[in-house]
């Protein structure tokens, strides 16, 4: 039978892993409400305020191996639904047909009433965020997507006066936020529930050194905001909230899992023939399981890359599933078309944050509770890396790295962590170590 792979969400993971596909190619089809018309978040929060590009779209095109459909996906029902489900509109004006309806291993409901069939499917719906109400400013938006920044530019372009904005949320959004409109003469408050910025996502020592400079700059923070019930009416003329997202989630023979998709070390539900990537999946198992979504742009097109090379080396006669667990056999791309062994997703992941003037980056698996690290400065003392083990013997590895303000040494610690010569702890406790060099074996 022919394959025919279906991905359902148009931002970076999903558009990625098309174009991937389309290359070697494979046919595939795409559904979102704006397939190929998507946009990456990040320099929606990072140029508010000093009228430079505000978004990067992912640019894709419908071609002879790509198709759009611009619907939402509704729901999932496995190979046991209903064969007259699958026989639509949508599916017949498929330019690839399958050969053996009976293999398919499934069928997306759309909004629209139509259903496609798969043989594949790759979830890529990404987050949504969560939209906090602040009493006194029932204008308040998260900047989460391109229409809420957009209104927000716009705000921003009417005003003749420099504004004094409100944010509620001191994560990485949240904190782009406030410094790009501090480093564009606005004021800036962040209001945070607890007693530091950047609590869940980053080490005391860097939390530390963004806060000395984000408050010598002039950004204001509040601790302990219980309730947005607590912030003050007639202060700020913009509000901006980032008080976290949550991964869109359909449900699948009427299952949805509490907060992500659990995917394991090649990027498979439990669902046979059915794949999460991006924003949308925990990654369980291999080099770099977490116990939430790794939530970042780098990994979303990771993950779209690896399910392309994935899928595209998958025989077609892959949906098996196995009568007494009910999960598929693994002949669904664990396994090469060439019998090379198992593929398993394991590029170094990192995310970069640009907080006004200054940078922060990570790599690898990195702790905000870690205290047990190691920090090299460079000789001026203003940039640093610190470095975080896999314990606390001499000999233990490297795992992962923050770096602040040394864009030359992030680049470094992927290559380092992304490498066949992982230091340890005794390595990088040597003053005489030279973390750069060692990059380059």
């Amino acid at each position: 039978m022919s394959k025919r792979i279906v991905i359902i969400g148009g931002g970076l993971a999903g558009t990625t892993a098309a174009r991937e596909l389309s290359d070697r190619g494979q046919a595939v089809t795409v559904i979102d409400p704006r397939a190929g018309e998507t946009c990456e978040r990040p320099p929606l929060s990072k140029h508010l305020f000093d009228g430079a590009r505000h978004h990067l779209p992912y640019h894709l095109e419908s071609t002879e191996h790509i198709t759009f459909v611009r619907d939402w996906a509704e729901e999932i029902t496995l190979a046991e639904a209903a064969a007259d489900s699958r026989y639509t509109a949508e599916t017949q004006r498929h330019p690839h047909s399958l050969s053996n309806h009976h293999a398919t291993a499934g069928t997306i409901h759309l909004a629209s009433g139509e259903s496609i069939d798969f043989t594949h499917c790759i979830l890529a719906t990404g987050m949504e965020a969560n939209r906090e109400q602040i009493p006194h400013y029932p204008d308040a938006l998260p900047v989460y997507d391109l229409g809420d920044a957009e209104w927000i530019l716009d705000q921003v372009a009417k005003s003749d006066h420099l504004l004094n904005v409100g944010v509620l949320g001191s994560g990485y959004l949240g904190m782009e936020v406030a410094t790009s409109a501090v480093a564009a003469g606005h004021q800036a408050t962040v209001y945070l529930r607890g007693d530091e910025p950047l609590r869940r996502q980053l080490s005391a020592p860097v939390r530390r050194a963004l806060v000395e400079k984000h408050a010598a700059a002039g950004v204001e923070f509040v601790t302990h905001t219980a309730s947005p019930d607590d912030i003050r009416a007639d202060v700020h003329e913009l509000f901006i909230t980032s008080v976290g997202a949550r991964p869109r989630l359909i449900p699948i023979d009427g299952h949805r899992p509490a907060y992500a998709w659990d995917v394991d070390e090649s990027l498979a539900t439990s669902h046979p023939g059915v794949y999460a990537a991006g924003d949308c999946a925990t990654v369980t198992a291999g080099p770099y399981a977490l116990d939430h979504p790794w939530a970042c742009e780098p990994v979303a097109e990771s993950h779209g890359k690896f399910l392309a090379e994935l899928l595209a080396d998958t025989p077609t006669d892959v949906v098996e599933v196995d009568e007494k667990s009910h999960t598929d056999s693994r002949e669904d791309g664990a396994e090469s078309a060439s019998g090379a062994g198992p593929k398993i997703w394991s590029d170094v992941p990192w995310h970069w944050s640009f907080q006004g003037p200054e940078k922060v980056f990570t790599a690898g698996l990195t702790s905000p509770d870690a205290d047990d690290t190691i920090i090299r400065h460079d000789p001026t003392g203003a940039k640093f890396q610190v470095f975080h083990f896999d314990g606390p013997d001499p000999e233990s590895k490297l795992v992962g790295v923050e770096t602040f303000n040394w864009p030359p040494m992030q680049a470094a610690a992927r290559r380092v962590l992304g490498g066949n010569h992982i230091p340890t702890r005794a390595q990088l406790e040597d003053p005489d170590f030279d973390f750069k060099a060692h990059s380059r074996l």
